[in-house]
């Protein structure tokens, strides 16, 4: 494991990030998305002593030998202090551990995919926060949360022809009260 630096403001456990789980959250700043009555403006700031991978690993596999099922990623993709392939490298680590999830403030879908999909991650949130649609319990929010699934082909004599990933939209598990 690297000695890669990553820009962490905090963690703790939460029941909200990613559907029936209970999930270990990591929040990293220096995000420059800058959105308008953002939830978690503490993400802007630049970080300026950082941990590395292995230290933030560590207090996640100690979170999911404590009882947490999950580990959820807030930031990274829109980071000032933390490049892609420093991410993908800390999400590979995670995704190692427990079913992670990235939650990423990119309007940039298919980048979002890519890196998840690299990274090892079960879950995506992919979209800016827009105050008028509101965040993921809204049901006119513009941002989605997905699920990875892969379909595997195989031939008469059961060998694997092809796997192909694809991007479940779970969003509706957030709207409690939609009729």
């Amino acid at each position: 494991m690297s000695t890669v630096l990553v820009p962490l403001v905090s963690t703790g456990i939460t029941f909200n990030e990613v559907p029936e789980k209970m999930a270990y959250y990591i929040e990293l700043g220096g995000c420059f998305m800058h959105c308008a009555n953002c939830h978690s403006p503490e993400l802007q700031q630049d970080i300026p002593n950082m941990p590395t991978i292995a230290e933030v690993v560590l207090g996640a596999t100690k979170a999911v030998i404590g009882g947490a099922n999950a580990i959820v990623v807030l930031g990274g993709t829109t980071s000032r202090q933390f490049d892609k392939y420093d991410l993908l490298e800390f999400l590979k680590e995670l995704s190692n551990i427990a079913p992670t999830c990235l939650y990423s403030g990119s309007d940039d879908e298919e980048e979002d995919k890519r890196i998840a999909t690299l990274g090892g991650c079960t879950w995506l949130k992919t979209g800016q926060y827009i105050e008028a649609l509101g965040g993921l319990d809204s049901t006119r929010t513009n941002q989605r949360f997905l699920k990875r699934e892969q379909k595997v082909q195989v031939d008469k004599e059961g060998y694997v022809q092809k796997i192909t990933t694809i991007w479940d939209d779970q969003t509706h598990k957030f709207w409690k009260r939609v009729k």
